[in-house]
């Protein structure tokens, strides 16, 4: 043509980018595998994990260390490029691998972004850490004192300390710092679900480990600045004190016979009507003397307050003797009541 004049000798400086067949796999690359891996990851799970993705030449096309944040995935479930898919199977919490993607299992011929087709494609992956959908929460108890008859459930008053971090040891909290425990009523909400059911059968004394996946922690949004969103939870826990609750329902019981006049004695004036005032005053009377006792770890005002609201059934702010009634004589009714 006009470029090339016949019988010319032609000298080309070649740089070569990259290259595979289409029969090529995926390959992988083990950089650094923890000593400690009980369980690998599998089809189904979610992976938090961090990547540089480089072409085979070094060219660095994203990182999610740019960013700050973990790419979060299922895994085997095509949310990722196929090579990808594969190549976050098997890998353990902690682990780093480099995992090479022809583009048949890439981004392919178009490419995107910053990635040209048919490229080659090299991610340096960084596990931090993984749950599966069905998993529960994971106890190891560490230390079990010899007398451990008591054992917390539901309604008891618990006082604990802890440290929290996450899988990869990123300390979170811990209330040894604080120099104070960690107090709440077992089962009423005050913590999250997996710290509620960690919690549960546990003597003074005891130590244990607790291991909690997000759909039972802080959930996908996790918390900020503080929890990642979609992070498995480590608590290391060691039970100081348990004040056995009260049975289910009741906020108030009596620790003995109650008085057959007690609408009576609880009418202080003796006027057929009970007010807030001389009821507050009757239940802190009856605890004080151990006559009673109120559910441990709640406000007294806010228990008392709702023990009286329910017995105003008419909601005028006065309890008549037509309206008083003991928990026991309530048909059925779900109310926290004397």
């Amino acid at each position: 043509g006009k470029e090339i004049p016949g019988q010319a000798s032609l000298v080309f400086d070649v740089v070569l980018l990259d290259l595979h067949n289409p029969k090529d796999g995926i390959t992988i690359e083990n950089q650094q595998v923890p000593e400690s891996c009980e369980r690998r990851s599998q089809t189904g799970d979610f992976l938090r994990y961090h990547y540089n993705g480089t072409l085979l030449d070094g060219t660095l096309f994203d990182s999610s260390y740019s960013r700050n944040h973990t790419y979060d995935t299922y895994v085997g479930k095509g949310y990722v490029i196929a090579g990808m898919d594969e190549g976050l199977l098997g890998v353990c919490t902690g682990e780093k691998r480099r995992i090479i993607i022809p583009p048949h299992l890439g981004y392919g011929e178009e490419g995107r972004g910053k990635i040209p087709g048919s490229a080659v494609l090299v991610f340096d992956i960084h596990v931090v850490d993984f749950h599966n959908p069905a998993d529960s929460v994971s106890i190891t108890v560490n230390y079990k004192p010899s007398n451990c008859t008591v054992l917390s459930k539901k309604g008891d008053y618990l006082k604990y300390h802890y440290n929290a971090s996450l899988l990869d040891g990123t300390l979170l909290d811990s209330t040894h710092s604080l120099g104070k425990t960690y107090n709440i009523v077992l089962g009423s909400g005050q913590v999250v679900v997996g710290m509620d059911m960690g919690l549960q059968d546990m003597c003074v004394g005891e130590r244990r480990t607790v291991v909690i996946p997000p759909h039972l922690g802080y959930g996908e949004d996790g918390v900020e600045g503080e929890v990642p969103g979609s992070a498995v939870l480590v608590f290391d826990i060691e039970l100081l004190e348990l004040v056995s609750g009260l049975p289910e329902g009741y906020m108030f019981v009596w620790n003995g016979e109650v008085s057959p006049n007690l609408f009576e004695e609880i009418d202080q004036n003796h006027d057929g009507e009970v007010l807030l005032e001389e009821f507050s005053e009757y239940i802190q009377a009856q605890v004080d003397s151990g006559k009673g006792k109120l559910a441990p770890g709640f406000d007294f005002e806010k228990i008392v307050k709702n023990m009286f609201t329910n017995q105003d059934r008419d909601g005028n702010g006065k309890v008549t003797a037509e309206e008083f009634k003991l928990k026991d004589q309530e048909a059925k009714e779900e109310h926290d009541e004397l």
